[in-house]
């Protein structure tokens, strides 16, 4: 499993991930931008997508086309409604082409989660449901340790809270693990913190 976390501050969403996937009794990082558990919608600037469950999910939501369309943007459009009737209905259809989910029951046969960030606005989406979420969020196995981490770090740099829930996660769930996949909404750039520069990373940001 894994740990996602997304905040909301300054009229943009700051999202992080950790890096650990499990297949029996492994582990490995994924250390290639391509296998990051959060990464740019393709075409659209200022979108984060993150996901949590099976990684060939993952992949095949990952490099979907048209996924936003240039119009939508255009118009101003991507809201909750927007989330709802068109990128939840696309990610399920994806899933079942792919036969990783039945038609018969695509909601009960997934076992995956996804995070969607527009500008400043993040949704979760998971069996057939879209939330709009308010300040931050967490999902994956680690989330409990991450929302309780949060909750202590109101006032902080986001970065900064990011990175503590995730080690919280990291301290309480043996799935999850750095090094720390860094992002927002704004940038889209992706910054790797390692438990060895952690520190020096939040030195940084004060």
């Amino acid at each position: 499993m894994s740990v996602i976390v997304a905040i909301r501050e300054n009229d943009k969403i700051y999202i992080g991930a950790d890096s650990q996937v499990t297949r029996g009794g492994c582990r490995a990082s994924l250390s290639n931008p391509n296998n990051y558990k959060i990464w740019k919608v393709k075409g659209v600037d200022n979108c984060i997508m993150g996901h949590v469950g099976n990684l060939r999910d993952a992949c095949a939501i990952r490099v979907m086309d048209d996924l936003v369309r240039e119009i939508d943007v255009i118009h101003d459009e991507i809201d909750f409604e927007y989330v709802v009737r068109r990128i939840e209905p696309m990610i399920r259809e994806e899933l079942i082409d792919h036969r990783f989910i039945s038609e018969d029951k695509p909601y009960t046969d997934m076992d995956s989660r996804f995070i969607f960030c527009y500008r400043d606005k993040m949704y979760t989406i998971t069996y057939g449901s879209v939330i709009e979420n308010d300040d931050f969020v967490s999902i994956g196995s680690g989330e409990s340790a991450a929302i309780g981490s949060l909750v202590s770090t109101l006032g902080e740099p986001a970065e900064e809270r990011i990175i503590k829930a995730i080690k919280s996660s990291v301290a309480n769930d043996i799935y999850v693990d750095y090094p720390i996949i860094l992002t927002d909404t704004e940038t889209t750039e992706f910054e790797i913190i390692s438990e060895e520069s952690e520190k020096k990373y939040i030195k940084s940001l004060k």
